[in-house]
């Protein structure tokens, strides 16, 4: 499994494994099960209702009646991208997830253009587009990544952020920077890597990155918290997670 290294907008580095081309394959078969599944259902439903019935008074409402029925599975791959973040039910049994190359989590937009994509390069060419596309690219993209800025890596074997980063905060906790709410859950989500990444390797130069980054991005000088910046990186996580309740 190849390692992807992706530059932050901090100008940090933060290493995630690609999913192997067997992964997106198998995830992408997966989903094409639950479309089926669908479909059977849908038939067995309409058949024993007959709602099709209800339709039939001219071919156009035949024909308008199964398009909207088909709408979940045209629409399968880019609806739960969007509302799983980078994931689909497929993706999310086989631990990966479409994110930005900038480390950041895809826009709307940058599923879309996957999704549209997928006519070129699996669609249209039984997936070998895609395959070799994955497979000689540095970033292990497909036509689609290519072109919204995705790539899709493993998620297997990630430390679970909830519980490593985010304490319980107790119900009479005064935060100290309220100005955290600027920060997206995306900033944040960097932030999250990052801090891990230092927790590993203890590599006190990203860890101080990360904090004059936050100074930046925040307006505060932590030299007046009389914090390390450890200490301070842990506050701004810990006031993100009081205000959000993302605990």
């Amino acid at each position: 499994m190849a390692k992807l290294t992706i530059n932050t907008t901090q100008n940090i580095e933060i290493d995630f494994k690609a999913a192997a081309v067997g992964e997106r394959i198998l995830a992408f078969i997966l989903d094409m099960i639950f479309k089926i599944l669908y479909l059977i259902v849908f038939y067995y439903v309409n058949s024993l209702f007959k709602l099709s019935s209800y339709f039939s008074a001219d071919v156009w409402s035949v024909n308008a009646y199964w398009l909207v029925v088909s709408l979940p599975v045209v629409f399968y791959t880019v609806f739960f991208e969007v509302i799983m973040q980078g994931e689909t039910p497929g993706k999310k049994i086989l631990g990966i997830r479409v994110i930005k190359i900038d480390g950041y989590q895809a826009t709307v937009v940058d599923y879309f253009v996957r999704w549209i994509l997928r006519v070129l390069d699996i669609l249209a060419s039984n997936g070998i587009v895609a395959i070799f596309s994955i497979i000689f690219t540095k970033n292990s993209q497909r036509l689609g990544d290519i072109l919204a800025g995705t790539t899709v890596v493993s998620t297997k074997n990630r430390i679970h952020i909830g519980t490593t980063i985010f304490r319980e905060v107790e119900e009479e906790y005064v935060p100290v920077l309220p100005q955290v709410i600027r920060l997206s859950d995306a900033d944040i989500g960097v932030v999250q890597e990052i801090y891990l990444r230092y927790k590993a390797s203890r590599d006190f130069s990203l860890i101080k990155a990360l904090a004059r980054k936050l100074e930046s991005e925040l307006e505060i000088d932590s030299a007046t918290l009389e914090l390390s910046n450890q200490q301070f990186v842990e506050l701004v996580l810990k006031d993100y997670s009081h205000f959000t309740g993302k605990e």
